[in-house]
C-alpha cells in the first residue's frame, strides 16, 4: 500500500517549536506588562483628570473615560495571551503572535500619527506610548514559529446554525466597525474632545486611543473572515480572543453605568458590544468531541 492513515488531533503541529525565539516571547511579556502597568497606574490619573476638567460634552468625557479603563484591561490581555501561547501548537501560536504584534503595531502607528499633529516632531516625545507598543509588536513578531510543515489540520464542519451565526457575526461586526469609525469619529466623542479646551497632551493621547479602537472594531469581522480558511484551533483561539477584547469595553461601560459615574452614557452600548462579542465567539468552529479525532488519508512519504 502506498498510503497510510494518519490520525489528526487538536494537537497537530505541536511537534513544531511553539515559538521561534523564546527570549523574544519573554521580552515581549516583560515590555507588555510594563506598558499595561503604566497605562493603568501612571497615565490614567493625569489623563482622566485633564479630560474631566475640560469643557467637552458630559457624554464625551464620560465615554472616553470609560474607554480608557477598557483599554487598560485590553493592555493586560497582551502579556496574559503571550504567556498562554508558550506551550500552544505552532499552528495556533504563529497567527496568535501575529495578531498581538499587529494590534500593538497599530497602537504605535496611531500614536506616531497623532503626536506630530499637536506640536510637530516634539509631539512624538509628548506621546511616548508609541515607544512602548512598538517593541512589543517587534518582539511578538520575532517569536513567531515557522509555518508548520505539511497539510493543515482538517477543519470541523459548521452546522447550518453556526453558518447563520457566522453570517450574522460578519454583518453585525462589519456594521459596528463602519459606524464606530465613521460616525463615531466625526460626529461623536472624539470630535467633542478636539473642540474642547482639554490640555493638548492628554487630548492627543485620548484621540490616539480612539483611533486604535477603530482598528479594534475592524479586527472582529476580519478575524471572522480569516477563520474561514484557518485551522480549527487557530481560528477558535483568535475568535475568542477578539471577543474578549470587545467584552473588555462592554464590561467597562457596564461598570461605569452601575457605579453611577457615567449617567449620560446611553444604556444600549454594553448590549451592542456584548452582542458583537457573542456573535464573534459563537462563529468559531465547534470543539471536537473528546476521544473522537479526525482521520485523514495522506500519502505515505515512502
Amino acid at each position: 500500500m502506498n498510503t497510510s492513515t494518519k490520525i489528526m488531533t487538536r494537537d497537530t503541529g505541536a511537534a513544531t517549536a511553539a515559538v521561534a525565539r523564546p527570549w523574544a516571547l519573554w521580552a515581549a511579556v516583560a515590555v507588555a506588562t510594563v506598558t499595561a502597568a503604566l497605562h493603568t497606574f501612571v497615565q490614567a490619573g493625569p489623563t482622566v483628570d485633564a479630560l474631566m476638567a475640560g469643557d467637552a460634552a458630559a457624554e464625551a468625557r464620560q465615554g472616553l473615560r470609560m474607554m480608557w479603563h477598557g483599554m487598560s484591561a485590553i493592555a493586560w490581555t497582551y502579556p496574559v495571551v503571550l504567556v498562554l501561547l508558550r506551550h500552544r501548537p505552532a499552528a495556533v501560536t504563529r497567527p496568535a503572535l501575529g495578531c498581538v504584534a499587529l494590534l500593538n503595531g497599530a497602537q504605535a502607528v496611531m500614536y506616531v500619527a497623532t503626536g506630530p499633529a499637536g506640536d510637530g516632531i516634539s509631539g512624538l516625545l509628548s506621546l511616548p506610548e508609541w515607544a512602548l507598543h512598538a517593541p512589543v509588536a517587534v518582539l511578538a513578531w520575532l517569536a513567531r514559529p515557522a509555518r508548520p510543515p505539511g497539510r493543515p489540520a482538517p477543519k470541523a464542519r459548521r452546522s447550518r446554525g453556526r453558518l447563520v451565526l457566522l453570517g450574522l457575526a460578519i454583518a453585525f461586526s462589519g456594521f459596528m466597525a463602519v459606524f464606530h469609525t465613521v460616525s463615531g469619529t466625526f460626529d461623536s466623542w472624539p470630535a467633542d474632545l478636539l473642540d474642547s479646551d482639554t490640555a493638548l497632551d492628554p487630548k492627543l493621547t485620548l484621540y490616539a486611543m480612539w483611533l486604535f479602537s477603530c482598528v479594534l472594531f475592524w479586527t472582529l469581522p476580519l478575524t471572522v473572515l480569516w477563520s474561514l480558511r484557518a485551522g480549527t484551533e487557530a481560528g477558535r483561539f483568535l475568535l475568542f480572543y477578539a471577543a474578549v477584547l470587545v467584552t473588555a469595553l462592554a464590561v467597562s461601560w457596564t461598570v461605569s453605568k452601575a457605579l453611577g459615574v457615567a449617567p449620560d452614557l446611553p444604556p444600549f452600548g454594553p448590549v451592542s458590544l456584548g452582542l458583537n462579542a457573542a456573535l464573534t465567539a459563537l462563529s468559531a468552529h465547534p470543539r471536537p468531541w473528546p476521544g473522537n479525532p479526525v482521520a485523514e488519508e495522506q500519502p505515505d512519504p515512502a
